[in-house]
């Protein structure tokens, strides 16, 4: 279950970073316009800033990403060390009956 909620959290980290892959691409091209007005030079100062903001947050979102990754190995360890540790499991139980084997002969 805990594998399922990674797996989650990697696919909307890994959307989230298409997004912002998507504005950053947009952003470059406002970038790269020249301005002749006070008004288009300040919003290309203003695109520039919201961009360096972007390009942070992808930064963060790859480090998110890793984690996740990290977090899953953790998980796949935890689990192998789980399974390793129980041994048999004991006698089966049919729902409503004994054990196998408790009254003799079955």
């Amino acid at each position: 279950m805990l594998e399922a909620i990674a797996d989650e959290m990697l696919m909307r980290v890994v959307a989230t970073q298409a997004a912002v892959y998507r504005a950053r691409e947009q952003l470059e091209q406002v970038l790269h316009l020249e301005w002749e007005s006070p008004a288009g030079r300040a919003f290309r100062d203003r695109a520039a800033e919201l961009a360096a903001k972007v390009a942070e947050l992808d930064t963060r979102l790859e480090s998110a990403r890793g984690e996740i990754w990290s977090a899953r190995a953790d998980l796949a360890e935890l689990e192998s060390t789980i399974l390793s540790t129980l041994g048999t499991l004991g006698p089966i139980v049919t729902p409503g009956g004994f054990p196998r084997g408790l009254l003799g002969g079955f």
